[in-house]
C-alpha cells in the first residue's frame, strides 16, 4: 500500500512539473530595437520625407494555442523628419519622441529552419515633448514657439518577424498613424493634417 501511495505521489509530482514547464513555455519576454524611416502623411506634409525613427520596446508574448498569441508591451520612439534639410538656414525640422503601449495579435507559422510570425494590433502613444516652431530665417515669424504636435496619438502596428533558434528574431515593423497630430492655428494659417508613420527594421531577443 505504501508503495502504491509513493508511486501515485511520484506520478503527480512529474505531472505537476510537466504542467509547470508547459506554463513557462506559454510566456516569452521579447526585447527589440529597431531603426528606419519616419514618414509624415497628410495635407500639411509639404515634402518632409524621408525622416528617421529609432525604437526600443518590450513585449510579453502569451501563447493562446500552437499558432496564436497575444503580445502586450511598452516602447519608446524617437522620430526626426526631413533629414535632407537638416541644418539648413530657415529650416524647421519636425521631431517627436514618445512612449507607447501596444497589444499585438500574432500568428505563428513554421517552416524549415525558421518560424514566421505575423502581427497586427493597436498602439497608443503619449509624449511630453513640446516641440515648437522655430523659423530662424525670420525670428519674428508669428509661428515661432507655438507647439507643433499633440501629446496623444494612436494607430495600428503591422509586423512580420523571422525567428531562428530559441532566442534570435528579426523582421519589419510598421506603425500607421490614424490621428491628426498637428495642432491647428487658424490665425497663423496652420489648419492641415499630419499623421506619423514608421517603417522599421527590427532585431529582437526572446527568453
Amino acid at each position: 500500500m505504501r508503495r502504491v501511495i509513493i508511486f501515485i505521489i511520484a506520478v503527480l509530482s512529474l505531472a505537476s512539473g510537466a504542467n509547470a514547464q508547459e506554463r513557462i513555455r506559454r510566456f516569452e519576454n521579447i526585447f527589440q530595437i529597431g531603426g528606419g524611416l519616419f514618414l509624415e502623411s497628410g495635407s500639411f506634409n509639404s515634402g518632409n520625407n524621408p525622416g528617421l525613427a529609432l525604437r526600443l520596446s518590450y513585449g510579453l508574448d502569451v501563447k493562446v494555442d500552437e499558432n496564436w498569441s497575444i503580445m502586450p508591451g511598452i516602447g519608446a520612439t524617437g522620430m526626426l523628419g526631413d533629414i535632407r534639410h537638416w541644418g539648413w538656414i530657415g529650416g524647421d525640422i519636425d521631431d517627436y519622441s514618445c512612449v507607447d503601449a501596444f497589444c499585438d495579435v500574432r500568428f505563428h507559422t513554421r517552416s524549415e529552419g525558421s518560424r514566421i510570425v505575423l502581427g497586427l494590433g493597436p498602439c497608443f502613444c503619449f509624449s511630453k515633448d513640446q516641440s515648437t516652431y522655430y523659423i530662424d530665417a525670420d525670428l519674428n515669424d508669428p509661428r515661432n514657439h507655438d507647439v507643433k504636435f499633440r501629446n496623444f496619438g494612436f494607430g495600428f502596428r503591422p509586423s512580420i518577424f523571422f525567428e531562428h533558434g530559441k532566442h534570435f528574431k528579426w523582421g519589419v515593423e510598421g506603425n500607421i498613424g490614424l490621428r491628426n497630430m498637428r495642432v491647428p492655428y487658424p490665425e497663423h494659417n496652420i489648419t492641415g493634417k499630419t499623421r506619423f508613420n514608421n517603417l522599421l527594421l527590427v532585431i529582437g531577443f526572446g527568453f
